[in-house]
């Protein structure tokens, strides 16, 4: 299987030829962004799980394995990787320093106020709201997103940013608290399966591949056409009619999808080059991205990062 990438690189986090730096990356080398998709890993297991933070990209394959580590790992996060590394695949960290740590399997989530009190075994938050375990746990900007096994989606975050959460806060259900984002209950297309999150925005994707989206697009003006708005709203992408979505994957600022006769589609920012678009600084409407690839090769989902995007290529 091979990781395609493409987007910030400041920190080598696209060169997994060069053992990963520990430390903080105030202190770094600075390299050239990549601005369009390119191949930084080919390995003979399935990648399973990609977790990309600003300035260091892990990537797990086989469970017996540590994960592969590219670019410069922050202390905290490298004495996660250490101790426990079970937790570091499934732990979600929003930009306000809260996380919220989860087994992978169970109904109940830790929230902390920051990876460090975690780290420390300081009190903490517990998260019982859901009625099925999660499967899926992502964090945005101020707040996170949970998907249950039964395909219901949560959210729960900073008030200030209501629009983010998807649903109307209540007494019964304070922005703080997770919350059913019931709009995307009985949908046409069957329940959720995937989910997605960055910056102020966020996606939902059906068993029967619509994508719903939902958010705050104003605060970047490269997603201001989306329209995004307090309630999940479905995307058109491609043509009038929309193509089916197989794949989801949200930056800060950009989005980027495969459609099930795989294609890949990305709109947002692309100041480091994250939609893989060379020439362009950002994309205010759905553009296909053209992508490269041999004979026999395809894609099979779309990940994202801060500034960056990848393609799993089988």
């Amino acid at each position: 299987m091979e990781l395609h990438a493409t987007g910030l690189n400041a920190w080598n986090q696209l060169d997994f030829s060069n053992p990963s730096n520990h430390g903080e990356h105030e202190e770094h080398e600075e390299h050239e962004d990549i601005s369009t998709f390119t191949c930084i890993l080919s390995t003979g297991y399935a990648i399973t799980c990609i977790r990309s933070f600003l300035s260091y990209i892990a990537v797990y394959t086989d469970p017996s394995l540590p994960p592969k580590l590219a670019g410069s790992v922050p202390h905290t996060h490298q004495y996660l990787l250490t101790t426990q590394p079970q937790i570091h695949r499934h732990i979600a960290e929003a930009s306000n320093n809260l996380v919220v740590v989860h087994d992978g399997s169970g109904p109940t989530l830790q929230q902390h106020t920051s990876l460090a009190s975690f780290l420390l075994n300081q009190p903490f938050h517990t998260l019982s709201a859901f009625p099925d375990p999660v499967i899926q746990l992502l964090a945005y900007e101020t707040g996170f997103i949970a998907l249950t096994s039964a395909g219901q989606v949560y959210t729960w975050g900073d008030e200030r940013y209501s629009p983010c959460l998807g649903r109307e806060v209540t007494g019964s259900f304070p922005a703080s608290t997770p919350g059913l984002v019931a709009d995307l209950l009985d949908l046409p297309t069957g329940p959720v399966t995937s989910i997605a999150a960055g910056g102020y925005t966020l996606a939902a994707l059906t068993m029967g591949n619509d994508l719903y989206l939902w958010g705050d697009s104003g605060r970047s003006a490269a997603l201001s056409e989306l329209k995004l708005s307090s309630r999940p709203e479905p995307a058109v992408i491609g043509n009038e009619e929309g193509k089916d979505v197989a794949s989801v994957a949200v930056g800060n600022s950009h989005l980027v999808v495969l459609t099930t006769d795989g294609e890949v589609y990305a709109i947002g920012d692309n100041t480091n080059g994250q939609l893989g678009i060379s020439g362009e600084a950002s994309a205010r409407f759905w553009t296909r991205v053209s992508i490269n690839l041999p004979d026999k090769r395809a894609i099979t989902a779309v990940e994202a990062g801060p500034k960056n995007s990848f393609l799993l290529v089988k």
